[in-house]
């Protein structure tokens, strides 16, 4: 018997342009081309629930880094990339259509695979504080 995981997966990614390639080239190619390349999947269009970017100003990051006696990251974005369920998130990343869309387009605008991380999170938020108001 298998089991169904009802539990969505937030993948974390921080991303690092490649060399050669400005702030503003990356954030344009990453917000446009690839977010609709990858949008546009039918696996992602079943399995995503939410996909965000935050393309954060360097200098912001690097003052709020040295307030809190951070290293500096140098992420040129992160994406948080919420899916429907673990099983959801195998059959996005296992499907060939995006492998595809992985290896041509990311090499567009981002450093190699070693240099970008990515962060798993599982399960539902346990929000105990919001200024919006508890959920």
């Amino acid at each position: 018997m298998s089991s169904t995981s009802i539990s969505p997966v937030k993948v974390i990614i921080f991303a690092k342009r490649k060399e050669g390639t400005t702030k503003e080239q990356f954030s344009e190619y990453w917000r446009g081309p690839h977010a609709e390349l990858f949008l546009a999947l039918p696996v992602v269009k079943k399995r995503c629930i939410k996909y965000e970017q935050f393309h954060e100003g360097i200098d912001d990051r690097a003052t709020v880094e040295n307030a809190l006696s951070y290293p500096q990251s140098g992420w040129d974005g992160v994406a948080f990339v919420t899916f429907d369920s673990s099983e959801g998130t195998a059959e996005v990343f296992n499907d060939p259509a995006f492998k595809e869309l992985a290896s041509t387009d990311s090499p567009k605008f981002l450093a190699s695979p070693d240099v970008s991380q990515y962060m798993l999170v599982v399960g539902n938020p346990e929000v105990r504080y919001s200024a919006e108001g508890t959920q």
